[in-house]
């Protein structure tokens, strides 16, 4: 099982867009409950694609409607290196509880010398700033016609 249908599986749309510069985007969007466990099938992904693939991410927490994280989990995936080096990682977060952990996160990722992720409140700010239309999105991996 590749770590795309670990996502699926998990409840999460997976998309992909290719940008301008035949870079590859993708757009993650969670629902409902967060917890610890929805971050297992990021880390497969990062874990299968090191060394053979990068992407630039966006994480789309606007569907969460119960955020079940402790700050501890959230110190402990700051100390986490970023897995596609040198590429954007965006998290569109509109919900004030779930912005305070997520730019914790990213301020933790900043002080250990790394590439801090943006926070953003919408969607369409993230597709901005990777120039990138919801258009030019698809299901990851393309389903048959």
């Amino acid at each position: 099982m590749n770590a795309v249908s670990l996502l699926e599986e998990a409840g999460f749309g997976v998309l992909e867009a290719a940008s301008a510069d035949d870079a590859i985007a993708l757009l993650i969007r969670f629902h409902g409950q967060l917890t610890e466990n929805d971050f297992v099938g990021l880390d497969k992904l990062a874990s299968d694609t090191r060394g053979k693939a990068a992407f630039d991410c966006i994480f789309d927490m606007t569907g969460v409607e119960k955020v079940e994280l402790s700050s501890d989990f959230v110190v402990k995936r700051g100390d986490l290196p970023q897995a596609y080096k040198g590429h954007e990682r965006i998290y569109v977060v509109p919900q004030d509880d779930l912005k305070l952990l997520v730019r914790f996160y990213a301020a933790s990722q900043g002080a250990k010398g790394w590439k801090a992720p943006f926070v953003v409140a919408t969607l369409d700010d993230a597709l901005r700033m990777l120039s990138v239309d919801i258009s030019e999105f698809e299901p990851f991996p393309p389903t048959a016609a």
